[in-house]
């Protein structure tokens, strides 16, 4: 894989997706979080969960990661606080799945963006991995300036 020099951005509808999330940290909760919100299928492989993960809401697969748990995966999100069972994990993609290592932009197919989110409009920041901090400002910038226009929560007609 290579370095996501020339992002396409793209909005994927994850309903009917299986994704495989490796690791249960801090992380992955934010991972987790923004996929339930995309209403994916979220399968979470790790022998833990932190606090912000909610078993009820999951596929917990309660182990340490092996090679095959991702065989049925269609996007496969690796950020565990290790990088050599992050690397396995990109290894073991397929050229049909989407990887991405959370430790390692250069193994990755995708990264995530920030988002700024109402009823009937989304916008976009991506700084293409480079500054997760810097796009998260950005976001905040934007979202307070959509917020002063009096028509960014109305309903449309």
């Amino acid at each position: 894989m290579n370095q996501v020099n020339y992002p396409y951005p793209i909005n994927i509808d994850l309903s009917r997706k299986r994704v495989a999330v490796i690791g249960g940290g801090k992380v992955a909760a934010r991972k987790v979080a923004g996929l339930l919100d995309a209403r994916a299928n979220v399968f979470v492989i790790s022998p833990t969960l932190c606090d912000a993960i909610d078993p009820a809401k999951i596929t917990w697969i309660k182990k340490e990661y092996e090679t095959g748990d991702i065989s049925e995966m269609d996007i496969i999100i690796a950020c565990t606080n290790n990088r050599s069972v992050n690397q396995q994990v990109t290894k073991d993609a397929t050229h049909f799945q989407l990887v991405n290592d959370a430790s390692d932009k250069k193994q990755s197919d995708f990264f995530n963006v920030a988002r700024v989110e109402s009823k009937n409009l989304l916008v976009t920041v991506s700084t293409k991995g480079k500054s997760p901090a810097k796009a998260k400002q950005i976001k905040q910038e934007i979202r307070q300036w959509l917020e002063s226009k009096h028509w960014f929560n109305q309903e449309e007609d």
